[in-house]
């Protein structure tokens, strides 16, 4: 039974790992069209765009997420015994907002604030976000 789930885990975060897809964004202004794709990954998303020939890679990750961790102690006492028992509580809470910076093939550099629809980052469930190219230029993305 565990190598069971064992193996079930490994094949989720293989499949999640394997998610990729496209964003589409438009210069602010001309709309012009760009072009975006990413790759989920656990604990960030690899991001690649394409603007004017220069190609941008870089990561997203996740803005203002957090994890709790607690300890429970108790005791039960029933007839003429008595049991002791801890606990640990993990709890955590995200926000769906990343930021992202991509690094330009000729030195140009993307500034990204992105804010995905599912709050635990999920990318394949679409999102909203903005990107500011190091020449001014404003970037709208929608996936």
């Amino acid at each position: 039974m565990k190598n069971a789930v064992n193996a079930m885990l490994v094949a989720s975060i293989s499949l999640l790992s394997a998610c990729g897809g496209t964003m589409q964004g438009a210069v602010r202004g001309s709309g012009q069209p760009v072009q975006f794709s990413y790759e989920q990954g656990m604990s960030s998303d690899m991001l690649t765009a394409v603007i004017d020939g220069e190609t941008f890679n870089g990561k997203a990750v996740m803005r203002g997420a957090s994890t709790t961790i607690g300890t429970g102690f108790g005791t039960a006492t029933a007839g003429g015994t008595t049991a002791f028992g801890t606990t640990t509580i993990v709890g955590s809470s995200y926000t769906g907002d990343f930021v992202a910076v991509l690094l330009g093939s000729k030195g140009s550099t993307l500034s990204c604030q992105l804010q995905y629809a599912d709050s635990s980052g999920f990318t394949t469930a679409g999102g909203v976000g903005v990107c500011q190219h190091s020449d001014g230029r404003v970037i709208d993305i929608v996936w």
